[in-house]
């Protein structure tokens, strides 16, 4: 499944920013248009739902600290991981601000509700490095108080444990040696609390209501409100759209059980009536 949904001529924009413009561009109807340049052809994602990634894999913290990622993975709260190189001059800081400008109209709480890590798939990357883009990162959400203080870390690694990491997330970029740079495609992994992959949101722009139904989903319903979860019943992810939209079968069942209940209400208001006027006639 290709990573994208946008246009193909923003695709190319975006994924690997170096391109030519010419190659980038729509041609005329009926006329091929020019070849991807090599390291983008090799770009996807290849959605492996389900998969658990192996966390016993050890990356570097923006602090120098070495770990393994079982330690942000606690068993109870979903996480959204992206994968960003630091000094990436275009696409990367666009799925970060996008992220963040959904993770801002969500009324879920970083560290509360769901947790986020972001992990460098460059191996020149530095904690210095990871830590001024988490510094920024968390800046624009409004977090890094106490309680996000470990909720988002940036981490960095070495080619072996990035490539393991990615092959786990089906993530595929290409290293273009003539501009020191990466084509890679645009998405967010939502993982479960114990690192499952569970749904992957494409692009670099994210509604609330995508990230407000994909947490549900990762956590099985148990992060949110009841009333959450009466919602999640009635959207589903449409693998055509790369969305969340209504769900008719939800809608229906939703909507019978609020007839049966309006009937069960009635019939429970007429027999509490009938037996209060033979109270009132046998006096």
């Amino acid at each position: 499944m290709r990573a994208w949904h946008l246009p193909a001529a923003a695709a190319l924009a975006l994924v690997f920013p170096c391109a030519p413009r010419e190659a980038a561009a729509d041609g005329p109807p009926g006329v091929e248009p020019p070849a991807l340049p090599p390291a983008a052809r090799e770009v996807d994602i290849e959605e492996r739902p389900g998969r658990a990634i192996d966390t016993a894999l050890v990356f570097e913290d923006m602090t120098g600290r070495r770990a393994p990622l079982a330690e942000h993975f606690d068993g109870q709260r979903p996480v959204l991981v992206t994968l960003a190189y630091y000094r990436c001059p275009m696409l990367c800081d666009l799925v970060l601000r996008g992220l963040v400008s959904g993770l801002k109209r969500l009324d879920y709480h970083l560290g509360e509700q769901y947790r986020a890590l972001t992990v460098s798939f460059d191996p020149r990357d530095t904690p210095e490095a990871a830590a001024r883009k988490r510094t920024a990162t968390l800046a624009a959400l409004g977090a890094g108080g106490a309680a996000d203080a470990g909720a988002w870390p940036f981490l960095t690694g070495e080619q072996p444990e990035i490539r393991a990491l990615t092959d786990d997330l089906g993530f595929r970029y290409a290293y273009e040696a003539d501009t020191d740079q990466y084509a890679h495609p645009a998405g967010v992994f939502v993982l479960t609390p114990e690192g499952r992959i569970s749904r992957v949101l494409y692009g670099a722009e994210f509604s609330a209501r995508d990230l407000r139904l994909a947490l549900l989903e990762a956590s099985r319903g148990q992060v949110g409100t009841a009333f959450d979860r009466v919602i999640m019943t009635c959207y589903r992810y449409d693998p055509a759209s790369r969305r969340y939209g209504p769900y008719v079968m939800g809608l229906l069942r939703l909507g019978g059980a609020a007839i049966l209940c309006g009937v069960v209400t009635a019939l429970a208001l007429f027999r509490w009536s009938g037996r209060r006027r033979r109270q009132e006639g046998a006096r």
